[in-house]
């Protein structure tokens, strides 16, 4: 468990306040659609480096507020096969990136998702799937996938430096996760 904080108190304030806490570019602006179009413009460089396809989450999940975008990349070949196919439409493991709206900070996770004309299933992220890749196709996508991210200004964080617990009297606005919450729950966090 890391025993040090990523962040200060100051800044989970404003993270759970869904205020952005980086001075950079487009962060520093406070407009969510100046910041989502700048990660909009590195998914594209993603796919289009990286050959891949994605399927991202920019609505918030339909409703509320998600302080990440929740981007999707995987290729349609057999490195990114399901484990136990159904048969029904698309399905494929992919490689997760959540991409903070709040800082230049992302994080890793592999998930699958299956989807069909009559609708789909998929991952919810979690702090127990940060850097748990485990598919030969997804662990080699992650390392293109990061060189672009970092080349972007973006910085990868890992599992232990989001694993820092919150104050127990802290609540975080999120339907992820359940106390004891951690710093990845500040940065992290959908509101339904």
């Amino acid at each position: 468990m890391n025993t040090s904080s990523l962040f200060s108190a100051k800044e989970l304030d404003q993270l759970l306040a869904q205020e952005c806490i980086s001075f950079e570019h487009p962060w520093s602006t406070r407009d969510e659609s100046q910041i989502d179009s700048y990660l909009k413009t590195v998914c594209e460089e993603i796919s289009s480096a990286t050959d891949t396809l994605s399927r991202i989450e920019w609505g918030h999940y339909g409703s509320g507020y998600a302080s990440f975008v929740d981007a999707w990349f995987y290729r349609p070949t057999p490195a990114f096969d399901v484990p136990s196919p159904l048969r029904q439409g698309e399905e494929h493991v992919g490689l997760v990136v959540l991409l903070s709206r709040l800082s230049p900070y992302f994080v890793f996770m592999e998930g699958e998702k299956r989807w069909h004309a009559k609708g789909g299933s998929s991952y919810l992220p979690a702090f127990q799937g940060v850097d748990s890749l485990s598919f030969p196709g997804v662990l080699d996508l992650a390392a293109q996938v990061q060189k672009v991210l970092e080349s972007c200004g973006l910085r990868r964080l890992s599992k232990r430096e989001l694993s820092s617990p919150l104050h127990p009297d802290i609540q975080v606005p999120t339907i992820l996760g359940d106390p004891p919450y951690t710093e990845f729950d500040a940065l992290f966090h959908w509101e339904d």
